[in-house]
């Protein structure tokens, strides 16, 4: 490609690319991500940096380790699997005897924690292809934290911990941490600080739930999705003007609970079709 003009004038180069791609979180809906990423990368749109929380965090490991299409049916495979073992289900007697007693979580994230640790493709995630950095929650100052190295089963158990419903899990700083979507759940702040060239946000956050799909957990959790939500606006606010970017959102009619893995494979197809109105401007 020709240098602009004024770069050749000056006798520089231009800047090399630096495409940050932002996956936030979204519980169940990170599966819509995997055809989301099929999409960018069939059209030849790959990260130089992963940034991402909670299920994104899971998503966002793989593909900074390989940006591949090969990656990415890996990752389907994985998340259509969950389907038939869900990391969140499990005796309903079991989970109201856990609140009674008085346990910090619903389970014990024991499910969740095999996933991990049969899917993680690198021990440290200093370890990727290309630099990933996952976000976590700190229990004890509220403060958002991001790793850019350090042991990726418990760091990715921790980003993906929904409080009460997965346990705080204790990080090398030696604090308890949890979801990092809690603060920000699509880090918009964060992936300007890397200085992108290109934007490209994979933003499958949950939407709020009308009466009919309310549940004590969805309930519960309004608290937290609402602030995450006014955070999200003032962070997109905060995003540089010239900035290229391209945001991926799932459209406005929610296909279900955002924990209900049954939902998987449409996901995965709905993200692919967010993707493709994304890029076609639709």
């Amino acid at each position: 490609m020709a240098l602009p003009g004024f770069l050749r004038r000056l006798g520089r180069s231009a800047p090399p690319s630096n495409t940050v791609f932002v996956l936030s979180g979204g519980a169940v809906r990170g599966a819509a991500q995997v055809g989301m990423l099929r999409t960018l990368f069939e059209q030849g749109i790959y990260p130089d940096q992963v940034v991402g929380v909670s299920a994104g965090a899971l998503n966002g490991i793989s593909i900074a380790h390989s940006p591949s299409i090969d990656q990415v049916e890996g990752l389907e495979e994985v998340w259509r699997s969950l389907v038939d073992k869900s990391p969140m289900k499990g005796n309903i007697v079991r989970t109201v005897a856990s609140i009674l007693r008085g346990k910090p979580s619903f389970t014990s994230g024991e499910k969740l924690r095999r996933i991990i640790e049969e899917q993680v493709p690198v021990a440290d995630i200093a370890d990727t292809s290309i630099p990933f950095h996952a976000g976590t929650t700190a229990a004890s100052t509220g403060h958002l934290c991001w790793w850019r190295s350090g042991p990726a089963v418990e760091i990715l158990c921790a980003s993906t911990a929904i409080p009460g419903v997965f346990p705080a899990v204790r990080l090398p700083d030696g604090d308890m941490h949890l979801d990092g979507g809690i603060i920000s759940n699509i880090p918009l702040r964060y992936a300007v600080s890397l200085q992108p060239t290109r934007l490209v946000v994979l933003d499958v956050a949950s939407r709020f739930l009308p009466p009919e799909k309310q549940t004590a957990l969805s309930l519960m959790l309004t608290g937290f999705r609402a602030a995450a939500a006014e955070l999200t606006r003032q962070q997109w606010q905060d995003v540089p003007a010239g900035l290229d970017v391209l945001h991926i959102e799932m459209p406005p009619e929610d296909p279900g609970l955002d924990y209900d893995f049954d939902d998987a494979h449409h996901l995965i197809v709905q993200g692919g079709e967010a993707a493709d109105r994304a890029l076609n401007g639709a």
